[in-house]
């Protein structure tokens, strides 16, 4: 039984507001941060359906982040995901990739958890098959609406009654 689920962060919660941008948000938040009239969310923009989604699953599963780069820690992020998440794993922090098993593994061992209970949401195959390796259930995010359906079949919800 899944009892936690852990997300990428770029393309995932977060997206380019410029649907034609295919490098790193990590990158383009860098180099426009160094712009004096910067402002974030004119940029990017959340995956707010997803968001309102976990937010309601919260209180029944653990909720993580694992993430390549520093865009969560952008002052905008923070406060749109601290109420949701309980932590925030980095490639830094873990010192290891995202398409490593030993990433999975050492993040399993971290949160005490049997690889079989958690899910995994990436939308780089090569992270999602590191993953699954180690035996976490994973989604390979493609879409939005593809994610929503597996995620509220995965948890047992029904989002058209929860969302009234």
């Amino acid at each position: 039984m899944i009892t936690t689920i852990i997300f990428d962060f770029s393309r995932t919660l977060l997206f380019p507001k410029d649907k034609n941008y295919k490098g790193s948000l990590n990158k383009l938040h860098k180099e426009l941060s160094q712009k004096q009239d910067y402002q974030f969310l004119d940029h990017f923009k959340f995956n707010e359906e997803l968001l309102l989604l976990l937010n309601k699953i919260k209180d029944n599963f653990s909720l993580y982040i694992f993430t390549t780069g520093v865009i969560q820690n952008a002052k905008e992020s923070k406060e749109k995901i601290k109420s949701i998440f309980k932590k925030i794993y980095t490639e830094e922090d873990t010192k290891l990739k995202k398409n490593d098993p030993k990433a999975y593994s050492f993040i399993t061992n971290d949160l005490g958890k049997n690889p079989s209970e958690i899910l995994y949401i990436d939308d780089t195959i090569e992270n999602i098959n590191a993953a699954k390796r180690v035996g976490l259930k994973t989604i390979h995010y493609s879409s939005n609406k593809m994610l929503l359906k597996e995620i509220e079949r995965i948890v047992g919800l029904n989002r058209e009654a929860s969302l009234k």
